[in-house]
């Protein structure tokens, strides 16, 4: 085809942009750190003008990066978080601060909480039951609470959808990036009107909702002030979008259910293809629509998975508060490395990695993290070394049901996101799960990566299971049994310790809350 693909990947705390070429290799990549706010009353939100900024400045390190002329970057892809609601004008512009995923406001005011009686059905129909911190609670709260906002918003959308909308001045969304809107009927593939009932029942304002594209369709030309702002040619499309559970998976090769993809970036997600849509409600699994036609995506949230390490590294080694010395450019390769230095087993200290709550393979957002087994002689080191055990041991939890559901046929995974630059944590993850774990090369962009092997297929490069060929691999992580008979063992700690927590974290959440009422 000969086209080179700029290709966006929105993250929650940070931005990356990789520029690749026909042949699926990643000729440059640029990336930056993105600010979260946090309120008092549950609150998180982040500003998507830092988003347009930021993705100017990456853009433009990248393309000049790769040594290629601004003409020769033809399409445009974007993947980003999900379940994450942003208010925009009539030409893609934000009127607010992003409701990101982990605000819990939004459930004060949700039109449908409590309501059992129809959880059944949306589960059946859609994938998801609504009630919780959603999206339809994100939109109730901006009607409740900021209703200037809400009145003067000629769209709610997906963090990817916000960005297509100011790249091309149209609003557009597909079955796909709708889905945490939880308003279509997902039990076909390649819906392109809303289910009229549900938007009733979730409050939803029909004028206020995206018009809809196929699935795999370009969702239409760069504006003149858009190309500028990337330092690409106007001539260039953008050829999609996708949540970047779907970009995890075709990032790691999992295009079907044969092959399981793990990324750990911010948070750990384990995700696959499946022919058909199925759902574990029980283990917080669901799929909704894929742009690979004729599929479903298999996503599990697991949780926290590399900002675990990023919490310890920033506010317990090196944290910005006058009693510590400042975060060195090499802070995370200095805490593995010591990390390194350490036993399995972390000495007999044991990380629970619920930074906001536990997702699959059991929902609960009222518990949090911690470290047990701290003694006398515990060492920095020690606790560095548990972080990584503790998020390996979280997906080690998940992952039978996640291969009951998919029929995962091959025992390996394929690991990416930023926490496989690290060959300690593959290996540690591999010495968990007792598999063997491939390990991707230029695993920081595997979404972005993922976005761009996409578009090259929808626009005729590949064939879709052709994808999985062009990776490229830095190890292949095979485990150790000795290891693993340590650490195999503290999975079943990691679940008794979830299950005797939940109700003393719940018992605290009520007692601040009956604190905060008496103030």
């Amino acid at each position: 085809m000969g086209s080179h693909v700029l290709a966006v990947d929105l993250g929650t705390t940070g931005l990356k942009v990789a520029i690749v070429d026909a042949d699926g290799r990643v000729r440059a990549s640029a990336s930056e750190p993105l600010e979260l706010r946090f309120s008092t009353d549950g609150g998180v939100e982040q500003d998507p003008n830092e988003w347009w900024a930021a993705l100017g400045r990456c853009a433009r390190r990248a393309v000049a990066d790769s040594n290629l002329a601004a003409g020769q970057v033809r399409l445009v892809a974007v993947t980003s978080q999900y379940t994450s609601t942003v208010a925009i004008d009539a030409i893609g512009r934000p009127l607010a601060g992003a409701i990101m995923w982990m605000d819990r406001r939004g459930s004060r005011h949700h039109p449908l909480r409590g309501r059992a009686d129809l959880a059944a059905e949306w589960l059946d129909r859609h994938g998801l039951a609504p009630g919780g911190n959603d999206d339809i609670g994100h939109v109730a709260f901006l009607r409740a609470e900021r209703p200037s906002v809400y009145a003067d918003a000629a769209a709610f959308v997906e963090p990817m959808d916000a960005l297509v909308a100011r790249l091309t001045g149209r609003i557009t969304a597909t079955q796909h990036t709708m889905f945490p809107m939880m308003c279509l009927d997902n039990r076909h593939w390649g819906a392109t009107t809303y289910d009229e009932s549900m938007v009733e029942l979730a409050g939803y304002d029909p004028a206020k909702l995206p018009s809809l594209v196929g699935l795999g369709e370009p969702r239409g030309a760069l504006t003149p002030e858009a190309a500028g702002h990337l330092g690409i040619s106007d001539a260039a499309i953008v050829a999609g979008a996708t949540v970047d559970s779907v970009t995890s998976a075709i990032g790691t090769g999992a295009v079907s259910a044969e092959r399981t993809g793990l990324v750990i970036g911010t948070t750990a997600v384990l995700a696959t293809h499946l022919p058909d849509k199925r759902l574990d409600v029980a283990h917080g699994m669901t799929s909704a629509p894929s742009p690979i036609p004729g599929t479903w995506f298999l996503v599990a949230e697991n949780g926290i998975g590399g900002k675990a390490l990023d919490t310890f590294v920033h506010q317990v080694v090196y944290p910005d508060d006058g009693l510590g010395q400042p975060a060195p450019p090499d802070a995370v390769e200095r805490v593995l490395a010591v990390a390194a230095t350490v036993p399995p087993g972390a000495n007999g200290v044991i990380h629970q990695p619920w930074l906001v709550g536990s997702m699959a393979p059991t929902w609960d957002r009222r518990v949090r993290a911690g470290f047990l087994g701290i003694g006398l002689s515990t060492t920095r080191a020690d606790l560095a070394r548990a972080v990584l055990e503790g998020v390996a041991a979280n997906v080690a939890w998940l992952l039978p049901d996640f291969v009951a559901l998919s029929g995962a046929s091959e025992r390996a995974l394929t690991f990416g996101g930023g926490g496989a630059r690290s060959a300690l944590w593959g290996q540690i993850i591999a010495d968990t799960i007792g598999a063997p774990v491939r390990r991707l090369a230029g695993s920081t962009t595997t979404n972005a990566h993922g976005a761009a092997l996409l578009a090259l297929a929808e626009h005729g490069g590949y064939r879709i299971d052709e994808l999985p060929g062009l990776l490229r691999f830095a190890q292949t992580h095979e485990p150790d049994p000795a290891v693993h008979r340590v650490l195999a063992p503290r999975i079943a700690a990691l679940i008794e310790i979830h299950d005797r927590l939940a109700s003393i974290y719940s018992y605290g959440t009520h007692v601040v809350g009956e604190i905060n009422a008496a103030f």
